[in-house]
């Protein structure tokens, strides 16, 4: 993939892990100095356990270890319900700027491409042991999205929510890739994150992915009270301080 460092997978590109080697992962966005975009689905097992959760870099220099910072906060949406669609996004709030020469941000997409656009997904395999074991390396595979309707039809009713697209997946399992927080990205610009309720083992199914499009709002608002000081570091504040955010 091309990045603005280079041939690679984007230094954007991170895992949200929960503790140290072999513990739960998530595929993360980096998004801005101190924030990282993922599933709330995916970080939700360890939200209130963050003591040693950490963010490590993918793309780094031949010269360069493996940059990393643990986290400070995660900052859900107030309507996200664990398992649901709706809402599924997370913002992880880091205690230190990711280093590292290849390191960049990605930006959101303004607005949804066509149904026939080609997309691109990332990921290890780390939500699909079932079908083969996770690489040590980030893989790509290309996605199509499919109409919201349609994928609505194939599960059960209510749980494909309107915060959601849905993309078809590739035919063969070993292609497939789905962690939580997996980014969709169009022309470099973060476009979706991987949700709940699709496995490599049925890729019949379309797979379910949270729209930053369309909780840029949440997104911005959580980056700009980073910025200014208004979403301070204390994590038993953190629904009450979006609740106040709300309504300025």
């Amino acid at each position: 993939m091309a990045s603005n460092t280079g041939e690679n997978f984007g230094g954007w590109l991170v895992r949200v892990r929960s503790g140290g080697s072999g513990t739960l992962s998530c595929c993360g966005s980096y998004y801005s100095p101190l924030l990282v975009i993922s599933s709330a689905n995916c970080i939700n097992p360890f939200r209130y356990q963050l003591d040693e959760a950490n963010v490590v870099s993918t793309a780094n220099g031949e010269d360069e270890d493996y940059n990393f910072s643990l986290v400070d906060t995660v900052y859900f949406p107030d309507d996200f319900t664990a398992l649901k669609t709706n809402m599924d996004i997370s913002m992880v709030r880091l205690n230190i700027p990711l280093k590292g020469s290849m390191t960049e941000f990605i930006k959101l997409a303004p607005v949804l491409p066509g149904l026939g656009e080609t997309y691109l997904t990332f990921g290890w395999g780390f939500d699909s042991l079932e079908v083969q074991p996770p690489s040590d390396e980030p893989r790509k595979t290309d996605l199509t999205l499919t109409a919201l309707d349609t994928c609505k039809a194939k599960f059960q009713n209510g749980f494909v929510s309107d915060t959601v697209l849905c993309a078809k997946m590739p035919e063969d399992s070993f292609e497939c890739i789905y962690d939580g927080g997996s980014p969709v990205v169009w022309k470099n610009q973060l476009v979706g994150v991987a949700s709940v309720g699709f496995t490599c083992r049925n890729t019949s199914l379309p797979g379910i992915y949270t729209s930053v499009i369309k909780l840029s709002t949440f997104i911005k608002n959580i980056r700009r009270a980073v910025r200014s000081g208004q979403l301070a570091r204390r994590k038993r504040e953190i629904r009450q301080q979006w609740a106040s955010l709300k309504d300025h």
